[in-house]
């Protein structure tokens, strides 16, 4: 017998978006994933989390890029990818549906995936807030 998963998560649609500081930035910038190379879609961002999807063509790479860390992804759309930290590589392929847990990455670390598949990546990013810290699910 095969035991179903079920992922169940409620996103609260808090009314206000992030506060703005003077110059019109959003305080709150330090919790998004921003590739370089690849737009993303804020989808929903209050005072709990920031909600970003990315669609990553096959032979696309986000280019070098850190994570604020308190992350769950979500592939919409799985697919291969390659995962780059410096020069290490590693290969995965993420199944349509896949979750996890994401830690903090420091630009430092030189990180960035790229998608090795034939069939475009939909993917979820789901940062809570506080961002950066150590917490764990």
């Amino acid at each position: 017998m095969r035991a179903a998963r079920v992922l169940f998560f409620l996103l609260l649609a808090i009314p206000s978006l992030a506060a703005k500081d003077d110059t019109g930035q959003k305080k709150d910038e330090a919790c998004y994933v921003n590739y370089p190379n690849i737009p993303g879609q804020l989808l929903l961002e209050n005072d709990r989390i920031v909600v970003q999807k990315f669609v990553i063509q096959p032979g696309q790479w986000e280019g070098i890029h850190s994570h604020p860390g308190n992350q769950l992804y979500v592939h919409i759309k799985g697919g291969k990818w390659a995962v780059h930290y410096g020069d290490k590589e590693t290969v995965s392929e993420d199944p349509d549906g896949s979750v996890g847990w994401f830690p903090k990455v420091d630009l430092s670390e030189k990180h960035q995936s790229g998608n090795i598949g034939d069939k475009p990546i939909e993917l979820l990013w789901i940062t809570l807030k506080p961002c950066g810290s150590a917490a764990k699910p």
